[in-house]
């Protein structure tokens, strides 16, 4: 079977559980970069690593592309893409953020091909007790779109919480403060897929405060999701000032973690007389050897077009990012800049970068986590 069907006929449940992936507080720009990672907005960009049956492991991309408004009520629509072969594939799924621990989830379409509208909306909420189970029914209408046939189907979700707060390996390295949810989704009705239909699918999900979904896994169809990295460029071609901000892993031999105004904005848009502040952490992604005082193996830099910034890495047992992880014995390293390019000749815009790059000699990954705030000049 082709990867793009497998793709399809799992649609239904992971729409089920993805929800989770997205909610979270709204974040702001922030003009001290020395607060903690803000939660998933407008403009953010998670980077999904889907495990298939078989070798397959390809990777997509998570992003709010609009609204939808359904029954008088609107929703923001999360484009949820995991077909690197047709990038412009995927399911949009209309949801609205309650609050940081509730959302409401409409349903969702494949624009093209069809749609699944719920009957009514339904909450769920994440921070009720733990080993208290849980049950969402989900009735809803499926309609093919070239067809035109509509068909009823109902999603049962039976779940409970089995941890408020777990430590766990993820794709980009051991995370703290994280929610586990485990549970099962029975498909019904004469629109859920032959292939499970009244089978329960057992899922588990772990779920963090600031990243939403970073794990999840469906053992009876072989399938599970990992959040590998999250990105967020803000507003770069609006003049005034902005912040951008990633976070991803740097593997031995892998390529280098960068974060750059000009990838943002497709522009030298920076205003080089305006002082940009640069903030960069670095922690092992092993949880091991996160609790050494070992420095990491990488070369990073700080710079504008062509030129660099001087720079050095310092210790710290606090995590300025991730205070979620302070506690644990992990060292953290820092590197902060607060400069400008007023040497550079021209009233021509330039560009702001961190980079970091594995050092031949790296044996284990290391996580960045990065942000620049700088302010946007008007350039044609």
């Amino acid at each position: 079977m082709k990867r793009a069907n497998r793709l399809r006929i799992l649609t239904t449940p992971l729409a089920v559980i993805l929800p989770l992936l997205v909610l979270s507080a709204c974040g702001q720009d922030h003009a001290d970069v020395n607060v903690p990672w803000e939660s998933f907005t407008p403009t953010t960009v998670a980077t999904m690593v889907a495990r298939l049956p078989g070798a397959d492991s390809p990777s997509g991309t998570i992003r709010i592309v609009g609204e939808a408004t359904i029954n008088g009520r609107t929703f923001q629509s999360y484009k949820v893409a995991l077909d690197p072969e047709h990038p412009q594939n995927g399911i949009e799924l209309w949801i609205e953020k309650e609050d940081e621990n509730t959302f409401t989830f409409q349903g969702y379409e494949e624009p093209g091909v069809m749609s699944v509208v719920a009957n009514q909306p339904h909450t769920i909420h994440t921070d009720g007790p733990e080993g208290v189970p849980e049950i969402v029914t989900f009735n809803a209408t499926s309609t093919t779109f070239e067809s035109g046939e509509s068909l009823p189907g109902t999603a049962v979700i039976e779940y409970v919480k089995v941890s408020d707060d777990e430590t766990i390996d993820t794709a980009f390295g051991t995370l703290s403060g994280v929610k586990h949810f485990s549970g099962t989704v029975t498909l019904q009705g004469e629109a859920a897929p032959a292939l499970v239909a009244g089978t329960p699918l057992d899922v588990e999900i772990w779920y963090h405060p600031s990243f939403g979904l970073v794990k999840g896994d469906m053992p009876l169809l072989g399938v599970g999701l990992d959040m590998a990295g999250e990105d967020d460029c803000g507003d770069p071609l609006t003049p005034g000032f902005n912040t951008i901000r990633k976070v991803g892993v740097v593997q031995p031999g892998g390529e280098p973690f960068r974060l750059s105004t000009y990838d943002c904005s497709g522009k030298f848009n920076a205003d080089k007389n305006t002082h940009a502040k640069m903030l960069l952490e670095l922690r092992f992604a092993d949880d091991e050897m996160a609790r050494t005082t070992t420095p990491p193996p990488v070369f990073e830099t700080f710079g504008t077009i062509l030129g660099y910034f001087p720079e050095y890495l310092t210790p710290s047992s606090l995590s300025i990012f991730h205070p979620e992880e302070n506690g644990q014995g992990y060292t953290f390293w820092y590197a902060l800049v607060d400069q400008a390019a007023k040497n550079i000749d021209g009233d021509d815009g330039i560009s702001y970068r961190i980079e970091v790059e594995p050092a031949d000699y790296m044996t284990n990954a290391v996580r960045a986590t990065a942000r620049i705030f700088y302010k946007v000049i008007p350039v044609p």
